[in-house]
């Protein structure tokens, strides 16, 4: 998607504002489509902050824009890194060792 990375990191939300798909897209500067798509993939997180107005939905902007922040990997999802990975998968070999020997000792 076509989203542009640096105007993106710019972005803030400072109030809690409800937008529809077309506004989302003018601020990100691309079509109403992309928006569409983006809200497809984020169906799950987006579906509890989204608000009808008559026949439209809108979505939270701070919302919109974190999963956007995510989308184009400018912030992460909360998945740690790969070396606490690697340390949290030693200690928990140790652990299972231990307890192991313990078993059939």
């Amino acid at each position: 998607m076509p989203f542009d990375k640096l105007r993106i990191a710019a972005m803030t939300a400072e109030d809690d504002e409800y937008i529809d798909i077309e506004t989302i897209a003018e601020r990100f500067g691309v079509t109403k489509r992309t928006v569409e798509r983006l809200i497809e993939n984020f169906k799950k997180k987006l579906k509890k902050s989204r608000w009808r107005r008559g026949r439209k939905i809108a979505y939270l902007w701070s919302d919109v824009l974190k999963c956007a922040r995510i989308h184009t990997k400018i912030e992460t999802e909360g998945t740690p890194s790969g070396a606490i990975k690697r340390a949290y998968t030693k200690q928990r070999i140790r652990e299972l060792e231990a307890e192991v020997e313990r078993l059939t000792g």
